[in-house]
């Protein structure tokens, strides 16, 4: 896990350099204009003729021409940002003999990392390392932009002429040589005495070149894809909230209206289980106290557990309370051995770490009562609640996990009835053929065949269930990558539903591909946009954007926490679960996705479990 959040913070470290570097390299300043001559110490006959912040489109190549002519060679003090628009005049520079220096990345800006940037610009362009650099960008400026007060200028021998490519036209180069016929113009090396001041550049100072100089070309395209995505997000977002604000209301209001008829018939639970001691006893007896008028016989299915799960059971001698044991062949498999033992047709799965309140069995197999409906989802609650982790898994499962059931449930094409608590007709799972080991996620993928099959699926937010989280993040990134990945295989192996006229494909398939893969996937590009704008675009009304559509989030959860029958309480912590939490589910849809590209096939895992939902379902 920890591999996968370094790939994540890289990636959008990169993201992020790459456009801070266009931001930095593309707001250059004005370039001044130079005509210098300056007194140094040079050999005797020479003069040192060097260009300043080149290479310039219009005026270098006609330097460069002129120079050729008359078999001159020069120095160049370029300046990295235009190296980087101009690498073909820089390599013609050291094709034909002249020397390269560099004045920093920006003109009049001789910074410790401009002139590293200048460097590796200059290794992108023509792979060398210069040993020249301008000492002082700010040489003082004559004030001579005649040609000739330029020659006039050179009053004794052995100077460097200074100049600005911007400002020097071919004429300049050859009044220079006719005014001193005597002279040899040559490069500032030479004509200091000094060694060669290019040599080969790395390997390393190429490749980062290259990237500064794909940063510099392409930022433009990154800054205008993230706008188009930051729009989608915000666009689905506002979607999300109003369907939340409409939907779900309305979903609730008809619940409370509509008169539900009496239904009670004799269940069967079926607890599939592997290493589950810690939970597997309170789960039982949570069942076995059931205020249901009819019978309820409880199966538990141990699926080749070593903590001794059967045992715990077994040692309740509990009344109608069956156990058997199996080697470990996956959730599946047991959940099939378990519907094949039991009796009654209505069936409840739960999970083995799931604690019933007392009238939980009656409430989820009411709505069986209406021969249409196949599956019923209950209301998973979260027991350990109290660290700031288990407050943010308490914000998803009703932000998040149950309002989307109550969306879903308005639309009539519910995709997942979680393992903690459903209720099933035995004619429906007959009917798609049991539970299926296509995918890790039997719930969404049973879920989304019955559905297929013409039954109805509903939720029932008052069957509640309390089950524990997991309380560390490696935990919970277990769990949440093995729903992530089992959802995509099961929207994968149903995608023919988007051919077909039920509701499944036509709104359930795309409510879970916009807003649990496209919106998560997309997302982070959000706060890289904030961070882009507040901090290096100079735009501080991203923070504003980012503080309003947060402040939107806040209240939706809000809202769902109120229709959850829930305290406001909690909320405190919703700010700090979009800062940080939220980070953690975008990378596991991402590694999700990719694992199931790769066809990876995953096993069923269990967490850690301290007992708690007993405590939290009283």
């Amino acid at each position: 896990m920890r591999a996968h959040w370094v790939s994540l913070l890289l990636g959008l470290g990169l993201l992020m350099g790459t456009l801070s570097f266009h931001a930095y390299a593309t707001s250059l300043p004005d370039e001044p204009t130079r005509a210098a001559v300056t007194a140094e110490s040079v050999v005797q006959g020479t003069v040192a003729l060097v260009f300043h912040g080149g290479p310039h489109p219009r005026w270098t190549p006609r330097v460069l021409d002129s120079l050729a002519e008359r078999g001159l060679r020069a120095t160049f003090f370029v300046v990295g940002a235009q190296v980087n628009e101009h690498p073909d005049l820089v390599r013609r520079m050291v094709e034909e003999g002249h020397e390269v220096g560099v004045s920093g990345f920006r003109t009049g800006e001789a910074t410790t990392l401009g002139m590293a940037f200048a460097q590796n610009a200059l290794a992108d362009a023509a792979n060398v390392h210069t040993g020249l650099t301008e000492a002082d960008p700010d040489t003082p400026d004559l004030h001579l932009y005649d040609t000739r007060a330029i020659a006039a200028a050179v009053g004794t021998p052995g100077h460097v002429i200074r100049l600005h490519e911007a400002s020097t036209t071919p004429g300049v180069i050859g009044l220079l040589a006719d005014a001193l016929p005597d002279h040899r113009f040559t490069t500032l090396t030479t004509a200091t005495g000094r060694s060669a001041a290019m040599t080969d550049a790395g390997f390393g100072a190429r490749v980062t070149g290259a990237a500064q100089a794909w940063s510099q070309h392409h930022g433009d395209v990154l800054a205008t894809l993230l706008n188009v995505i930051c729009a989608i997000v915000a666009v689905f977002a506002l979607l999300r909230t109003l369907m939340q604000l409409g939907l779900a209301h309305t979903a609730r209001r008809l619940h409370r209206v509509i008169e539900v008829k009496p239904h009670a018939p004799p269940v069967s639970v079926i607890v599939p289980a592997y290493n589950e001691a810690a939970n597997i006893a309170a789960a039982v007896r949570s069942i076995v106290n059931s205020e249901h008028p009819a019978e309820v016989e409880v199966v538990v299915v141990d699926d080749g557990s070593t903590d001794g799960t059967a045992q715990v059971v077994e040692a309740l001698g509990l009344p109608g309370v069956r156990v058997v044991s199996q080697p470990n062949r996956g959730k599946f498999a047991a959940l099939n051995a378990g519907i094949a033992l039991a009796e009654h047709d209505a069936l409840v799965l739960v999970d083995g770490d799931t604690v019933f309140e007392r009238d939980t069995v009656s409430k989820v197999v009411r709505p069986l009562g209406d021969l249409g409906v196949g599956a019923v989802s209950g209301n998973v609650k979260v027991a350990n609640r109290g660290g700031l982790l288990g407050r943010w898994q308490h914000l998803e499962y009703c932000a998040g996990s149950n309002l989307d059931r109550q969306i879903l449930n308005a639309l009539e094409c519910i995709p997942t009835i979680p393992g903690a608590i459903g209720a099933f007709r035995r004619a429906a799972v007959d009917e798609v053929g049991g539970i299926s080991a296509d995918t890790l996620a039997e719930d969404t993928d049973l879920t989304m065949a019955i559905t297929r099959a013409g039954w109805r699926v509903v939720y029932e937010p008052a069957a509640r269930a309390w089950t524990e989280v997991p309380t560390g993040l490696r935990g919970l990134y277990k769990q949440r990558y093995r729903w992530s990945y089992g959802t995509s295989q099961s929207m994968w192996k149903h995608r023919r539903a988007l051919r077909e006229e039920g509701r499944m494909g036509r709104f359930g398939l795309l409510y879970l591909l916009v807003f649990h893969v496209v919106l998560p996937v997309l997302a982070p590009a959000l706060d890289v946009y904030v961070l882009y704008g507040a901090f290096v675009a100079d735009a501080p009304w991203a923070l504003v954007i980012w503080t309003v559509f947060l402040a939107v989030q806040t209240a939706s959860a809000g809202y769902a926490l109120r229709l959850d029958g829930e305290s406001l309480k909690p909320l405190w912590a919703f700010p700090l679960q979009q800062l940080v939490y939220r980070q953690l589910t975008y990378l596991v849809v991402v590694q999700s996705l990719v694992t199931a590209l790769h066809g990876t096939p995953l096993k069923w895992q269990t967490a850690r479990r301290s007992g708690l939902a007993e405590v939290a379902a009283r």
